[in-house]
Formats: C-alpha cells, sequence, structure tokens
C-alpha cells in the first residue's frame, strides 16, 4: 500500500489553520466567562438593590449577570445597570456601572447627612421615621420606553459592555417589537 505524500505547503497552511482554531476558541471562551464586582460602601452593612431586589448589604460580590440580566421584568427596567445602595439614616446612592467599575472593586460613599439632621431634631421629631416625597410618576409610553431601552442599549456598547454584534441584534429586537405594537 503506497502512502500518499501532501505538499509541505499543505502541512504549513494545515498548521496555521489549527493554531488560529485553538486560538479563537480560546478568546471566545474568555469572552464568554462572566465576572463579577464586589461592592463596599461607607457605611457598611447598607443594603444592595439590583434589578432582581435585594442581594444583600455591603461588602457584597455578585455576579455580572445580576446587574446585566438576560431577562427583567419591565417594572424594574430603571434599574437595568444599576447598583442602589439603602442604609438607614442616609440617602438611597444608585449608580450606573461601568466597564472601569468590573474591573476593579466598586466603593461607594452614602451621603449620611440626613441621620445627623435628625440628632439635632426635637426628641419628638425624631421618633417619627423620615419618609421621603416621592413624585407620582405617570406610566411610561412605549415610544418613551423604547428610546430609554436604546439609549442603555448605546450606554453598554459605549462602556464596552456589550460588543456591536449583540448591540445590533438586541438593537434589531428593540425595534421589532416596536414594529408588533405599531401593528397591533
Amino acid at each position: 500500500m503506497r502512502s500518499r505524500r501532501y505538499p509541505s505547503w499543505l502541512w504549513r497552511y494545515a498548521g496555521v489553520a489549527a493554531f488560529a482554531l485553538v486560538a479563537s476558541t480560546e478568546l471566545n471562551a474568555q469572552a464568554l466567562q462572566v465576572g463579577t464586582l464586589r461592592i463596599e460602601s461607607i457605611p457598611s452593612s447598607a443594603k444592595v438593590e439590583l434589578i432582581g431586589g435585594i442581594a444583600g448589604s455591603t461588602p457584597l460580590t455578585v455576579s455580572e449577570r445580576d446587574i446585566y440580566p438576560n431577562t427583567y421584568p419591565d417594572a424594574r427596567a430603571d434599574l437595568y445597570g444599576t447598583v442602589t445602595l439603602h442604609h438607614p439614616g442616609c440617602e438611597p446612592l444608585r449608580h450606573r456601572v461601568t466597564l472601569s467599575d468590573l474591573k476593579q472593586d466598586l466603593h461607594l460613599r452614602l451621603d449620611c447627612v440626613a441621620s445627623a439632621t435628625q440628632a439635632g431634631a426635637p426628641p419628638d421629631a425624631a421618633a417619627k421615621p423620615a419618609t421621603a416625597q416621592v413624585p407620582p410618576t405617570s406610566p411610561e409610553s412605549i415610544p418613551q420606553r423604547r428610546l430609554r431601552q436604546l439609549q442603555v442599549l448605546q450606554e453598554l456598547l459605549d462602556e464596552g459592555l456589550i460588543s456591536p454584534v449583540e448591540e445590533q441584534r438586541v438593537r434589531r429586537r428593540i425595534l421589532q417589537l416596536d414594529l408588533k405594537a405599531a401593528n397591533q
């Protein structure tokens, strides 16, 4: 039986192709890895609220997917990509998570001036819990919601949190939902 010989140039190209395949597989695996974010606050023990609800108290480590989930309730869409800290006697603090935040720990300082004001207040005023007046919000129209979704999508692309391919895919899906709503 005769062995078939292949030209040497074919072996070189096969080697380069095999190397490129292995390298691209490793890059794709790295791109699919979900990172974590450590959240610390001053004062500590602040409640951490994400789009999925209360995640725990600081110091806390959360997954990138907890901050940027693939699916989430429409009513909580304004919390997408944000971390909100709550601590008694402090103003709530909302922070939009950026790519640089994901690369390093997140250290946030809450404004606790409200507690100092209560300390100097008369005793009967301190007994009543401070309630923040939240202005009533009107329901968001579908075009307003789509515009806000597209703005958040652009922010994610600008921060490097999603690729241009992902941005185009999600943009198409948002606009298709808009067309479906208009046709109904």
